[in-house]
């Protein structure tokens, strides 16, 4: 398999970051609905907020199957985040799918 190169990569990232800029409101409302009661954006660590707002840009927005998007955002948190971040995001997300299907 190949690496991506370094110029898709660059793509990927602008299309992510202006993709999470155009559809701010409704990726925030999306994960606000999501949340357990006494639960807001604030409480989410930026880490998690940040690979959850991608997983739902990517699904939405980038016709990404949900089931890539959500194990790839688990498997970044499993490396970047605490630990009970994976199960975290994957109950975020897991709703936010049930919502939208």
């Amino acid at each position: 398999m190949k690496k991506k190169s370094t110029v898709a990569k660059i793509e990927y990232l602008k299309d992510v970051r202006n993709g999470l800029e155009k559809y701010s409101l409704e990726i925030n409302s999306l994960i606000e609905n999501n949340l357990k009661e006494n639960w807001s954006l604030n409480r989410i660590s930026k880490i998690n907020l940040s690979l959850i707002k991608i997983a739902i840009y990517e699904m939405l927005y980038k016709n990404l199957p949900y089931k890539v998007a959500i194990n790839e955002v688990v498997e970044l948190a499993k490396k970047y985040a605490d630990e009970s971040a994976p199960i975290f995001i994957n109950g975020i997300l897991a709703s936010v799918v049930k919502e939208k299907n």
